[in-house]
């Protein structure tokens, strides 16, 4: 009976702190959906331009560059249309930092035009409102995930908090270590470093995730090339991303690559440090600039300007 009763007064203290780690994700989803509800009623320029940090980061044509000059400067294109919906999302246990992840498709005069997958990095700003820092998007081949009543979370539980003196720092440090190491064993370092819910993004194919994603990478033709840029460490120390350059050279099943990468680390209970998620997006090469009739808001190649523009 006291057993019964300890029991069951544990669990009712751990309902508190189960709803309050629940928050942070939360605050992450709502302004997903948000930014996305205000591109379907008042443009895409208009929701981009209200849910973009100052300084935030979207890539054009395999460049990065700032979100709001780029929104700022570009034309409205009356008839286009943009939606999209998370499929995962994740915050850091701090509450400053999270990311979403899903499918987006653009249309004109409701056709639908382009189909892909997208990811999208929030923190809070001085104001306390979440706002996006990074978003980077790529055409896909494949069915989109289904969208779900109430958006998952990774599996995997993440390591307690640590809080960090120095937040860049850290990451970016583990982001250049790996960067190394997969110049020398480019296959077995992914699949050393891969999470096993990861979540690869490449330009033109279908999503690599969990166990196919290491299969994958195991194979890699070629290691990669990247420079960093920047990166963040949430300040519970167990979310952080990296941005960048990535380029590699022509090989045996590929053709030379260059343009911009962002890659999620997160660490893991169990394994630690891991990679969650990593997209690239590409420059066009000049072969596809020159012959593929694409329209503007969607580069050739396959290739995106973070979510296609509207």
């Amino acid at each position: 009976m006291k057993n019964s009763l300890a029991i069951g007064a544990m669990l009712a203290l751990s309902v508190p702190f189960a709803a309050f780690a629940q928050i942070p994700r939360d605050a992450v989803v709502a302004a997903e959906t948000a930014f996305a509800a205000q591109a379907a009623q008042d443009g895409t320029k208009a929701a981009f331009l209200a849910h973009s940090a100052p300084t935030a980061l979207i890539t054009e044509k395999g460049n990065w560059v700032k979100a709001q000059d780029l929104w700022k400067s570009r034309p409205a294109q009356p008839g286009t249309q943009l939606a999209w919906y998370p499929v995962l999302a994740d915050a850091a246990q701090s509450g400053e930092m999270g990311y979403t992840t899903g499918p987006w498709t653009s249309s004109l005069n409701d056709q639908p035009q382009a189909t892909g997958e997208y990811v999208t990095v929030w923190r809070k700003q001085a104001d306390g409102k979440m706002k996006f820092v990074v978003d980077m998007g790529i055409e896909r081949i494949g069915a989109a995930p289904a969208k779900a009543a109430t958006v998952p979370q990774p599996r995997l539980l993440a390591a307690a908090a640590t809080p960090s003196t120095a937040p860049p720092n850290i990451v970016i440090d583990i982001d250049k270590k790996f960067a190394l190491a997969q110049q020398l064993k480019p296959g077995a370092t992914y699949q050393q470093y891969l999470s096993t819910e990861a979540r690869l993004y490449r330009p033109g194919l279908s999503m690599m995730q969990g166990a196919a994603a290491a299969a994958n990478m195991k194979n890699l033709d070629g290691n990669y090339s990247f420079i960093v840029g920047t990166g963040y460490l949430a300040a519970s120390g167990d979310l952080g991303y990296v941005v960048g350059t990535v380029s590699r050279p022509a090989g045996l099943k590929h053709p030379q690559e260059s343009g911009s990468y962002l890659r999620i680390w997160r660490r893991e209970a169990v394994d630690g440090w891991r990679i969650v998620l990593e997209i690239f997006n590409f420059a066009p090469s000049a072969a596809d600039t020159a012959t593929s009739p694409v329209p503007d808001k969607v580069p050739a190649s396959g290739q995106v300007s973070a979510k296609p523009s509207n």
